[in-house]
């Protein structure tokens, strides 16, 4: 059984296949068919209940892509239509135009004619015929007033013949003027429904276009995420296996509880006071215990509690102290990361591997790993 990708893609290149001059009906049908085709290409990539956001953003980014490939399309076919209907829209004007000045033309052509039998009507009847045109019939005086009768019933018949011809080529005239003014209308309505067609389609394009660069914006931010969120796990998971093979080099502490943060007394106060403020949300520039902190703001007042002062900067503490080996970290130690050659984060370290961080929007003060990839560590 087809897919509904498939289907979707067979509809439009069945709209493609009929003829631009299709008659009303087949316009109609191709219409629908190119409706259904963007219904059935938007609805191709379902979206998955439980995917993940970097699968349901990409998913909705292919569907996105689809749904604007399909107006692109349809777009095509509206204004190859439309142009066609502007083409038959001056073909019929200039038909009726060509047909009034036929129908003008007869008319003065009568008129003529009529005028002309008139006044040869008269000369006979007046003069006994002396117009060139009735001279040899009218040669007697005795016998000319039957023969100017005569000559006037024959040319009140080919008067009333050539008004009567005039007469049915108005008639004929007429009915076709009415039926190209007919065409007229129809053709101009078609243009009309085909340019408002290509103008909702092109902005319903626009719409789509600006949705997928948002949709692929969200999309490149959820992989970032995800990249940091793995490299989160896989240094969790080398913490462990490293606190793993320490716990079973060395005997087990005499009692359950923790063992102690050690280090300097200094690093030790500030670890503890950073520790106080676990839970505490994450705020841009924040450095207020108990409201919020950035992630260079929770460092410097862990450190001024134990009587240090730093800058409210990650650049600025990392240019400040004294930097240490990332092999030799004691609590307290301040661990820094780096982008392109620009400071934009610090965590400070507590031991175990761990780190205590303010890591970003939507997050609290937390305890997690320490993160691979830092460019350098410090010790106020």
């Amino acid at each position: 059984m087809p897919t509904e990708r498939a289907l979707a893609a067979g509809v439009v290149r069945r709209a493609c296949r009929l003829g631009a001059r299709s008659p009303g009906p087949l316009r109609r049908r191709r219409t629908a068919l190119l409706l259904a085709a963007a219904s059935l290409a938007a609805a191709a990539w379902p979206l998955e209940a439980h995917a993940s956001p970097v699968t349901t953003l990409r998913t909705r980014a292919y569907a996105i892509a689809a749904r604007i490939d399909t107006l692109r399309l349809k777009l095509g076919v509206l204004s190859e239509e439309y142009d066609q209907a502007l083409t038959r829209l001056g073909v019929l004007r200039r038909e009726i135009r060509a047909d009034r000045r036929a129908l003008g033309a007869a008319r003065s052509s009568v008129r003529r004619d009529a005028a002309n039998l008139r006044r040869q009507a008269i000369e006979a009847y007046v003069n006994a015929g002396t117009g060139a045109g009735v001279t040899s019939v009218l040669t007697s005086t005795a016998g000319a007033l039957p023969l100017r009768q005569a000559y006037l019933e024959v040319a009140s018949a080919s008067l009333d013949t050539a008004i009567a011809s005039l007469r049915d080529s108005e008639h004929r005239l007429g009915v076709r003027e009415a039926t190209l003014a007919q065409d007229e209308a129809q053709a101009a309505q078609a243009a009309d429904t085909l340019r408002q067609a290509r103008d909702a389609a092109l902005g319903l394009e626009a719409q789509l276009s600006a949705t997928l660069s948002q949709v692929q914006g969200q999309l490149a931010a959820a992989i970032r995420q995800q990249q940091v969120a793995q490299a989160a796990a896989a240094a969790a998971a080398a913490a462990a296996a490293a606190t793993a093979r320490t716990a079973a080099a060395q005997p087990p502490p005499p009692t359950s509880s923790p063992p102690p943060v050690v280090g300097g007394g200094d690093g030790t106060a500030a670890v503890r006071a950073a520790e106080s403020q676990l839970g505490v949300p994450y705020v841009w520039g924040g450095a207020t215990p108990g409201a919020g902190f950035d992630c260079s703001g929770l460092t410097m007042w862990a450190w001024a509690q134990a009587g240090v002062s730093l800058p409210h900067s990650a650049a600025a503490q990392y240019a400040s102290i004294e930097h240490v080996p990332l092999s030799d970290l004691q609590p307290g130690d301040l661990v820094f990361y780096a982008a392109g050659g620009y400071i934009y984060h610090v965590i400070m370290y507590i031991g175990g591997g761990r780190a205590i961080q303010a890591e970003d929007t939507g997050t609290v003060v937390q305890i997690t790993p320490v993160w691979p990839g830092a460019i350098g560590a410090g010790r106020p």
